[in-house]
């Protein structure tokens, strides 16, 4: 019967091993020998399993007998389970294990039946799940960063444009209405030349003011924005935009998106007209920006748009561009609304 119960065991993929009353080890599998680092059952049969296996931690510290939850298994008489703990292997390096030690009783006393496994590929997964989780958290928050210094700079050129368009400009006006009065009251060369100055003061502060944050973005949207950015445009430009109002992030970023490929295809693309569409679609706003020109458009080669990419990507956005020779061009912008 013993050989019997030896046959079986041997045979078993665990790695087992038997513990006597006295400690010492009394059987153990060819897999139990595999782990442990031993080649024949002699080397191990007889000796103190804890002296002999058990006997220190990881840090090079002493391990006590009478801490050792595999010996508490035969003096509580209850089987003790062990997620993790260490092994000292044959030659003295550690090899990480999960293990049960059950009682069972012998003439001499009770004993322990340790059934283990070798943890190493199953620490290695959760390690590396622990980075991917980390590596996805710090991503996560490289993003969340970027996204709050868009807001924040968006942010930064609304209160700059609502400043200069609320301030400056205004007080500009009013001076030119009051040169146009005095004009009219006494006209002189010297006022005629100040009325032209600052109409072209005006003029270079409505721009400069757009170019920050248009206020009409900020008032009224992005079509709003769009429709009054084409309207003095240099070439015709067909317009279909939905009305719906997005987040001043998503807004601010498809107008500069459109107002700079607006600005290629005057500069570069030798078109005769370009069309502009904004629609909302499984809860993004999707962008176009197309143009009938010669195409062959280098999409990082001087044209603008890397930096506005950048600024897409750090609210969730993408950028696709599409510019075959000869065939025109076309921007493809997708933009999260939630």
């Amino acid at each position: 019967m013993d050989d019997l119960l030896d046959a079986v065991l041997a045979s078993v993929a665990d790695a087992i091993y038997l513990v006597g009353a006295r400690g010492e080890v009394r059987f153990v599998n060819p897999a139990g020998l595999a782990v442990l680092g031993y080649d024949r059952p002699e080397e191990l049969i007889g000796r103190d399993s804890h002296s002999t296996i058990h006997f220190r931690h990881p840090d090079g510290s002493p391990f006590p007998a009478e801490d050792c939850p595999l010996l508490r298994a035969r003096t509580s008489g209850r089987t003790v389970r062990v997620e993790q703990d260490w092994f000292v292997r044959r030659d003295g390096s550690m090899v990480p294990v999960g293990y049960a030690s059950s009682p069972f009783s012998t003439e001499e006393g009770n004993g322990a039946v340790v059934v283990f496994r070798d943890i190493t590929a199953r620490l290695e997964e959760e390690a590396a799940h622990a980075r991917a989780v980390a590596e996805e958290a710090r991503a996560e928050e490289i993003a969340a960063s970027r996204s709050r210094l868009v807001s924040a700079a968006a942010a930064e050129r609304r209160r700059i444009g609502r400043d200069l368009h609320d301030g400056a400009q205004q007080r500009l006006v009013q001076a030119l209405i009051r040169i146009e009065e005095a004009r009219r009251v006494a006209p002189s060369p010297a006022l005629d030349a100040a009325a032209e100055e600052t109409r072209r003061a005006v003029r270079d502060l409505r721009d400069l003011a757009a170019g920050i944050h248009p206020a009409v973005l900020t008032d009224h949207g992005l079509a709003a924005a769009v429709e009054d950015l084409t309207a003095d445009a240099v070439l015709p430009v067909e317009l279909d935009l939905d009305p719906w109002r997005c987040s001043a992030d998503v807004e601010a970023a498809a107008y500069f998106l459109i107002a700079e490929a607006l600005t290629n295809i005057a500069k570069h693309a030798q078109a005769s007209r370009a069309a502009v569409t904004a629609y909302r679609q499984n809860g993004e706003l999707v962008v176009t920006v197309s143009d009938n020109g010669r195409g062959g458009a280098n999409p990082i080669g001087g044209t603008g748009l890397h930096g506005l990419a950048d600024r897409l990507a750090a609210i969730g956005g993408t950028l696709e561009l599409k510019s075959p020779p000869g065939g025109g061009t076309l921007l493809l912008a997708k933009l999260p609304l939630a």
